[in-house]
């Protein structure tokens, strides 16, 4: 019962988008499928075939699933944005993903939905116009959802993945110049963009002996939509016709990654994303993320109870699509996690934590850090009631 509690606070409480002081420029979150586990180790594994694997940018990882697979996860922390001459600290909470799997021998169905890229702002500043004070109020909020219908084969040669990705969302900036006289009308606008559009992705992957590996593309992406202008006079909107038959653009991405276990606890991951969004009306340069990663994963019964307790270790890089102050904008991570086995081996609570830097004030004038600790549960047939295995019974009296 504790473990549905868990899962449905995850479910009803977690926001489903990031802030980054880089908002302003394109959307700096960027969520490349990794589960809790992944996370906790540099956010790499995208390849790990050792393990029930619920990262799906993959399609072909559904094949790890051989029994009904529920995942989700939320991360909560602080945020703290930078520029030259002041620094702010924000709360966050951020819903990443949720997926499920259905084994249907070697075939595997899977389901994903997360939060594929976003980036979100807001600030105030105040000033007088005129002998007239007032409080501007500038906000930014941009997000990219993902829903994921996956198709996996699960094949002695080579394990295959293919997926229907379709994309929704909005980028909306607001305006407001609030004057102290109630007098006066406080002028202000919205430019409210919202943008759909299908795609898909493929993989392949492979295990052999103590390595396995894996490849996955997704497909560039012209997401259609309209943009609807509104201000404070009638007829208080309208919605503007634009150049070309989409308002934003995805790229294609390629990604991989390789495992290696050995003394059956232990692994190293790689893993690699290249984004070719270099030439696309919303970016500045390709964008590419690399991460490694350290795992142990104890044998179940041996050693104390500090010895069965996984954990993890990684760093990542990468260099975001977009430029600061004319130089590229980087983004370096540490992070680490744990996991917490529940009753049934299928069950368990990943936790990681991370720590990020954004940006750098030297180069970028901007700068974001942030400190987020993710919650994920990972379970087989939680919706379900676990049958009662005692029944009433006669019991013989002694002679």
């Amino acid at each position: 019962m504790k473990y549905k509690f868990s899962l449905l606070f995850l479910l009803l409480a977690a926001i489903l988008t990031a802030n980054s002081v880089f908002s302003l420029l394109g959307t700096p979150w960027r969520y490349y499928g990794n589960d809790v586990y992944g996370m906790g180790m540099g956010e790499s594994g995208g390849s790990d075939l050792f393990r029930i694997n619920t990262n799906y940018f993959n399609p072909s990882l559904a094949t790890t699933a051989n029994k009904v697979i529920f995942s989700t996860a939320t991360s909560l922390g602080f945020i703290w944005y930078k520029d030259k001459h002041s620094t702010y600290r924000d709360d966050g909470l951020y819903f990443p993903y949720f997926t499920f799997a259905i084994p249907l021998n070697q075939h595997k169905i899977a389901f994903s939905f997360n939060s594929s890229t976003s980036g979100n702002i807001e600030n105030e500043s105040e000033g007088i116009w005129e002998e007239l004070a007032y409080n501007e109020i500038n906000r930014l909020s941009s997000s990219i959802y993902k829903v994921d219908l996956l198709y996996a084969l699960k094949n002695d040669i080579i394990n295959a993945g293919i997926a229907l990705n379709y994309y929704f969302g909005h980028r909306t900036r607001y305006w407001k110049m609030d004057f102290e006289s109630s007098s006066l009308v406080d002028p202000k606008y919205e430019l409210e963009k919202n943008f759909s559009q299908a795609g898909y992705s493929l993989g392949i992957s492979k295990k052999h002996k103590n390595i396995s590996w894996g490849l996955a593309y997704s497909s560039p992406v012209n997401l259609q939509g309209d943009i609807i202008f509104k201000y404070v006079h009638a007829p208080y909107a309208d919605t503007l016709d634009t150049d070309t038959d989409y308002i934003y653009q995805l790229p294609a991405v390629a990604s991989g990654g390789i495992v290696w276990r050995w003394q059956e606890k232990f692994k190293t991951a790689l893993d690699f994303v290249y984004e070719f969004s270099s030439g696309l009306d919303n970016f500045d340069n390709d964008s590419y993320k690399l991460a490694a990663g350290f795992g142990y994963d104890p044998l179940s019964g041996y050693g104390q109870w500090w010895q069965q307790i996984p954990y993890r270790l990684g760093i990542y890089y990468r260099e975001l699509p977009f430029e600061s102050n004319l130089n590229p904008v980087t983004e370096f991570g540490v992070t680490a996690g744990i996991s917490i086995p529940l009753r049934s081996p299928d069950q368990k609570i990943d936790l990681a934590l991370g720590w990020s830097q954004r940006g750098n004030i030297n180069d970028n004038d901007l700068q974001d850090q942030s400190l987020l600790l993710t919650l994920g549960v990972t379970g087989f047939d939680i919706f379900s009631k676990r049958q009662k295995k005692t029944a009433h019974r006669d019991i013989p009296m002694p002679d």
